[in-house]
């Protein structure tokens, strides 16, 4: 049978038709690879195999996690490896790089004056969104909820706030504690013991004492307390590590529920995806849906008991809580509406006032008192300045008392709690993301690019880079201030450096003697950086006068760190001696 000229042409182009189809898919495979490609920022460091994989940098923040067990120091390290102030990366596949800048006069300049340029990171927006959508750190500055939130907080922090309400809460729960480790003391016989689990109640009780007003029955560490008075040497374990353990009592529900939220919000901050993560565990974890449940509904009980309160003629501020609801109350009557006092806003600013107040405090007063151990000399030191400042107590042999303690300056004790911030931040990363597209170092930064600042690295614990002042931004070069390190001893725990010489011959707290950022700068800097501040002046005051933390050898002082929301120190033993000149009141 004969074959038609035409299917014996389409016999012959099919090969060739095969052949170009798999040449333009091929073609466009490759076009779309090289899309996908990481795609760095001309001029900027960074690492070529990570601008080769359409990974990017994840592949290596996954391996340094999984040796290191923590991502936050590989930020540095990446600018010590490329020796450079400017370094970027990309964290996950298919997204613009992150820059990261190590250099604490830019940072100053960015965070300080050049805001509108750069507002708060999405990420971390992110981070907070699952807990706490409705405040304001979870905002831009754009957000036109911001501005509201922030006039609803704004007086938390004044100094009549701070005296009148926060300052007498946390003397009262630091003297609890004071009660609870002279019994602890007792019973160990200056052997160490795990003083973690105590400082986190201890600041717990705090916030939760200046946010709602609670009395001693929500207090884990005053009900740690009874239970260790009554029995005693029954709830005391000898391990074979040379330490001693204190059996304890199950944490109060509703604070074990507040604990619960707070510690799911850490792992938001250790999440590539934090959104999708908090999604996916709400909806795999019933426990932790139980736990928001019951942090609601305590926050509904304390708004309404408020409320109550007010509408029967009691108008006294007891707490952060009564505070917000009186500046609902303000603004409705202003605005001619009802107030709206159960309010997703009202209930966010108020659980993210316990959230910040809570974490920031109990981590940098666990570092202060490790350093304390480890620096005998510090210590003696501080104790000395305290007697002095707080004479007449030392003479009446008593504590202090609030008043003596918030209105009396203690130069040197306000330089361990900077050189503790600048040794062992907190918060040892802030991140922003650019507005519009801008300058950093010379080099162009589109629209839309996350800028990572650590604030533990060059500058702050090592030697800083030598820049050329031209490629600086006009404001960095004019109106920077603050000193500089030396380059000897950035790496030493030294409070000395904070002090200087006024002109009247006085010691006085230099608290622009060099670089240090623990909480950030500017109008998106920490919002509870003054009530951090008073809280340690308050609990390290009255620990010092009343304990000598003995030195600690081997694993029980360890200075490994911990990443949540702050960066703590894994362990946090101490050795306490009891100063028996100094009763506990």
């Amino acid at each position: 049978m004969a074959v038609s000229p035409g299917l014996h042409q389409a016999a012959t182009l099919s090969p060739m038709v095969s052949v170009l189809v798999l040449s333009f898919v091929i073609a466009l495979l490759y076009q779309l690879y090289q899309w996908a490609l990481p795609k760095p920022l001309p001029g900027i460091p960074y690492d070529a195999h990570a601008a080769r994989n359409l990974r990017g940098s994840l592949p290596d923040l996954l391996r340094y996690k999984e040796a290191n067990g923590r991502i936050r120091p590989w930020f540095v390290e990446q600018i010590i490896k490329h020796d450079s102030p400017l370094v970027q990366f990309w964290m996950l596949p298919f997204t613009k790089p992150i820059v990261i800048v190590s250099d604490y006069q830019e940072t100053q300049d960015v965070l300080l004056r050049r805001s509108k340029e750069f507002d708060r990171g999405q990420r971390g927006a992110d981070m907070f969104h699952g807990v706490v959508p409705n405040h304001h750190i979870s905002m831009t500055s754009t957000d036109p909820r911001f501005k509201g939130n922030k006039e609803l907080v704004r007086d938390l922090m004044t100094p009549t706030f701070l005296n009148e309400v926060s300052a007498p809460e946390i003397y009262s729960k630091t003297i609890t504690l004071v009660g609870l480790w002279t019994l602890k003391a007792e019973l160990a016989k200056e052997k160490p013991f795990d003083a973690k689990k105590d400082i986190v109640d201890a600041t717990m009780d705090i916030i939760n004492a200046a946010a709602f007003s609670f009395g001693d029955h929500m207090s884990t560490t005053k009900h740690q307390l009874k239970h260790l008075s009554e029995l005693g040497q029954s709830q005391v374990v000898h391990g074979s590590d040379g330490a001693v353990r204190f059996l304890r009592l199950p944490e109060i529900s509703d604070i074990a529920a507040i604990s619960a939220v707070a510690d799911h919000l850490g792992t938001q901050f250790r999440s590539m995806m934090p959104r999708l993560d908090h999604k996916i565990r709400m909806l795999t974890q019933p426990e932790l849906r139980r736990n928001f449940a019951r942090k609601d509904a305590l926050i509904s009980r304390e708004i309404a008991k408020s409320v109550m309160r007010f509408d029967n003629g009691d108008r006294t501020t007891f707490s952060a809580l009564d505070h917000l609801l009186h500046r609902e109350r303000a603004a409705a009557q202003k605005a001619n509406r009802k107030p709206v006092f159960h309010s997703p806003r009202i209930k966010d600013e108020i659980f993210g006032y316990v959230i910040a107040g809570h974490e920031t405090s109990s981590t940098a007063l666990q570092w202060t008192i490790k350093l304390l151990a480890g620096h005998q000399n510090v210590q003696t030191r501080l104790r000395s300045a305290l007697q002095a400042a707080y004479r007449k107590a030392y003479d009446e042999s008593r504590q202090p008392i609030v008043t003596e303690i918030s209105n009396t300056t203690v130069p040197y004790l306000d330089a361990v709690i900077e050189e503790s911030l600048r040794f062992d931040a907190p918060l040892p990363i802030f991140a922003r993301d650019t507005t519009r597209d801008t300058i950093l170092l010379g080099h162009r930064i589109p629209k839309g690019t996350q800028v990572f600042f650590p604030v533990t690295g060059p500058s702050y614990k090592c030697p800083p880079f030598l820049i050329d002042d031209h490629s600086r931004s006009p404001t960095s070069r004019e109106k920077h201030w603050g000193g500089q390190w030396s380059d000897d001893d950035t790496h030493l725990f030294n409070p000395e450096r904070w002090l200087k010489i006024d002109e009247n011959g006085g010691i006085v707290f230099d608290a622009q003697a060099g670089p240090v950022l623990a909480f950030g700068l500017g109008p998106r800097s920490c919002f509870g950086k003054r009530l951090a501040y008073l809280e340690m002046r308050i609990v390290l005051a009255l620990l010092v006068w009343n304990f000598e933390f003995k030195k600690l050898d081997g694993p029980f002082s360890s200075h490994q760190p911990h990443d949540s929301i702050t960066t703590m120190p894994l362990y946090c033993y101490v050795a306490l001696k009891r100063l028996e000149h100094y009763q506990a009141s």
